[in-house]
């Protein structure tokens, strides 16, 4: 195994890498981090060795891919897995380099004993560091069949690939988005908050609050948990996040050579987050050649860093090109470090940004993310729509704002609002009701009730109300329950 350094420093980083090697009482250093929601569903398909292909952890910088994975050791460990069977590696140590993935193995079996014929678990971390990873993966599973392989690395390294149909087909691949509203929650306090009694009107002003602190920090696990973090948020998210991912992941990655152009276009992005745009506006508003957007805004949605949803019209059809489409941060917390936080719920920035954070929720479930588009015509636009996964007929619409005005008229039971006269929620009543739409989400800032016109239920409720719902299994029991129905 040829190597830069002596084979005793590689050993005794490999030997830190994994302490329960020889002490039974060892445990991985983030092991007591609070779990995120994604944990069990994860540990099922990374520990189950039954399954003779490698999982491929993906996600943005700083949402808690390592931690998920000490997680997983952790349990392994405490399910009574041998612990000379558990291999974990940190790929962006020096000690490290120069070392294809099948020499890992041979060390632990030379080290600690690991019998690569039997159930095992290989789990490396930071893999972009490793040179053409992607076959080094593939091979190790052929080789060891017996042996779960695990990676995880950046967004944009991990997808450079992806795309790939064949490498798609040979990978499990895992999705971890940012903090789910939900998610963030739970952290924050909710285990011990009672979230039945936060959802009442005599909460709202609570919930509003939380929503904002959501939007300004909410993404990422760390600023959650901690004060530090929290009280210098800018910082954090531009040197963690946006500039390692501008700075290094995406030149490295694609030969860019204008990072400040990027920078530039992200911060056009960002001021145009839930807005309708074409490549056209977004050049105009940045000085940047078309052809040269378009590759830009596909490497910034590959690092997860932005999101687009394309376009249907009112009679629910897709454009064969789509020379217009919506943008949106991945996350709303980006904006803090590209601008200024939210400074309450009267802030004028917030409206907008509301937006950004339902399509956030809706990342949070692979179901409703990949049938998600906008509507929108000559006189109406919808603001969010959701797509049947077989015939991709309209069985949800969402209209997105952050006001109470004209909600109140819309009465209790039948009606739920008539769509006449020159309500701004016209557009919405006329979509649902030309295409049987079986549920229909209002957002409002206080307000809650709730309707029938025709076929469709109209739910008129709080923004945080619906953000908590889009990201908790709820979502995935409505999403399901529609898409079995009849809808013609």
């Amino acid at each position: 195994m040829p190597h830069a350094l002596p084979r005793a420093d590689v050993m005794g980083r490999l030997a830190a890498d994994n302490p329960w090697w020889a002490d039974e009482i060892a445990r991985p250093f983030a092991a007591d981090l609070p779990q995120r929601d994604h944990f069990a569903p994860f540990f099922e398909l990374a520990a189950d060795c039954a399954l003779h292909r490698a999982v491929v952890l993906m996600g943005p910088r700083r949402v808690g891919k390592t931690v998920l994975l000490h997680q997983m050791v952790d349990n392994l460990l405490k399910q009574g897995a041998e612990r000379r069977q558990i291999l974990f590696a940190t790929l962006d140590a020096p000690a490290y380099t120069g070392m294809g993935l099948a020499d890992f193995v041979e060390l632990a079996a030379e080290m600690a004993g690991l019998d690569p014929a039997r159930p095992g678990w290989v789990i490396f971390d930071e893999i972009q560091y490793m040179a053409d990873w992607e076959h080094g993966l593939d091979a190790l599973a052929a080789r060891w069949p017996a042996l779960r392989c695990t990676a995880c690395g950046s967004a944009a390294p991990a997808l450079r690939r992806m795309g790939d149909a064949e490498a798609a087909g040979r990978f499990a691949v895992y999705m971890l988005p940012p903090l789910s509203f939900a998610e963030f929650l739970r952290l924050s306090g909710g285990q011990r908050r009672d979230m039945k009694q936060l959802f009442t009107p005599e909460r709202m002003d609570e919930l509003n609050e939380l929503l904002v602190r959501y939007m300004n920090f909410g993404g990422y696990p760390e600023a959650v948990v901690s004060e530090r973090v929290r009280a210098d948020m800018t910082r954090f998210l531009r040197s963690e996040i946006i500039d390692r991912v501008l700075c290094s992941d995406l030149p490295g990655l694609y030969g860019i050579s204008d990072v400040q152009e990027l920078n530039r276009l992200l911060a056009v992005l960002a001021l145009n987050s839930g807005r309708e745009v074409t490549l056209e506006d977004l050049r105009g508003e940045s000085g940047i050649a078309v052809n040269t957007l378009k590759r830009y805004l596909d490497y910034l949605e590959a690092a997860f860093l932005v999101v687009r949803l394309r376009r249907i019209d009112d009679a629910g059809r897709r454009f064969r090109r789509d020379r217009s489409f919506k943008v949106y941060l991945a996350n709303p917390s980006m904006r803090t470090a590209l601008f200024a936080p939210i400074t309450g719920p009267d802030d004028p920035a917030l409206q907008p940004l509301l937006e950004t954070a339902v399509v956030g929720q809706l990342l949070c479930s692979p179901a409703l993310s990949s049938n998600t588009c906008y509507a929108r015509w000559d006189g109406g636009e919808v603001a969010l729509v959701g797509l049947h996964p077989v015939h991709g007929k309209p069985v949800l619409a969402f209209d997105i704002r952050w006001s109470d005005e004209g909600i109140a008229t819309g009465a209790r039971g039948r009606t739920g609002g008539n769509g006449s006269g020159s309500t701004p929620l016209r557009p919405l009543f006329e979509f649902a009701r030309r295409h049987n739409v079986r549920k229909a989400y209002v957002t409002t800032r206080t307000t809650f009730t709730v309707g029938v016109q025709g076929k469709t239920e109209f739910s008129y409720l709080p923004a945080g109300m619906l953000a908590f719902t889009l990201s908790s299994q709820a979502a995935e029991r409505i999403f399901a329950k529609l898409v079995t129905a009849d809808v013609g």
